[in-house]
C-alpha cells in the first residue's frame, strides 16, 4: 500500500469521503459495492466484484467454453480479467481496454470481427463475441470470447449459455 498523504475525518454517522482523486484513479463509480478487511490496525477498502467471489465457477466456466468452441474465453467484470483460459487470453487480474468496458457497458452482446476487435490478450483475434452478464437489471461484467479464426453461430450460443448460467448464480 502506498501512502497518499490525505487526511479525512469521521463524521457523525461513522462515514468517511473517499476522494475524488482516489475514486478517478480506481475507476469507482457512485453505488459501487466495496468490501471492508480489518486487521489490528487498519481499515481497508477494496472494490468488490460478485464474479471475482464466483473465482472457481467461473475459471471452471471458461475452461469449458475454451474446450467447447477451441477459443480463448474470459470473464471479466467492470475493470479486470476474473477468469481465463486458452493460449492467447490475457492472464487473470489485467485490466480490460478501455474500449471493451465502453462496450460492455451498452449491456448488447457483440459480435466483432477482422478490423473492429479489441485487443485484448497476447495475440489480436479474428473474432470476439462479448456478452454482458446482467443480473435483476444489474451488470455485472462480461463473457469474451477471442476467435482465431471467424466467429460461429455456435460460439455466440455458448457465450449466452455462459452468462445464463452467472445470471442464475447471482440471482439466488
Amino acid at each position: 500500500m502506498k501512502a497518499t498523504g490525505i487526511l479525512r475525518r469521521i463524521d457523525e454517522l461513522g462515514r468517511v469521503v473517499i476522494p475524488k482523486e482516489i475514486r478517478k484513479t480506481m475507476k469507482m463509480r457512485e453505488g459501487e459495492e466495496l468490501e471492508i478487511y480489518t486487521t489490528e490496525e487498519e481499515v481497508v477498502l477494496k472494490k468488490y466484484s460478485e464474479l471475482s467471489s464466483m473465482e472457481a465457477l467461473s475459471s471452471s466456466l471458461v475452461n469449458a467454453i475454451q474446450k467447447a468452441s477451441g477459443h480463448a474465453a474470459v470473464v471479466v467484470d467492470g475493470d479486470k480479467v476474473v477468469a481465463s483460459a486458452g493460449k492467447a487470453a490475457p492472464g487473470v487480474g489485467e485490466p480490460i481496454p478501455e474500449a471493451l468496458r465502453l462496450m460492455i457497458s451498452s449491456r448488447r452482446r457483440m459480435v466483432l470481427a477482422e478490423e473492429k476487435v479489441i485487443p485484448f490478450g497476447e495475440e489480436r483475434p479474428r473474432g470476439e463475441v462479448i456478452q454482458p452478464i446482467l443480473a435483476s437489471g444489474d451488470l455485472f461484467g462480461a463473457i469474451v470470447l477471442l476467435a482465431e479464426e471467424g466467429v460461429t453461430k455456435s460460439d455466440e450460443q455458448l457465450a449466452r449459455m455462459g452468462a445464463i448460467f452467472f445470471e442464475q448464480q447471482i440471482d439466488r
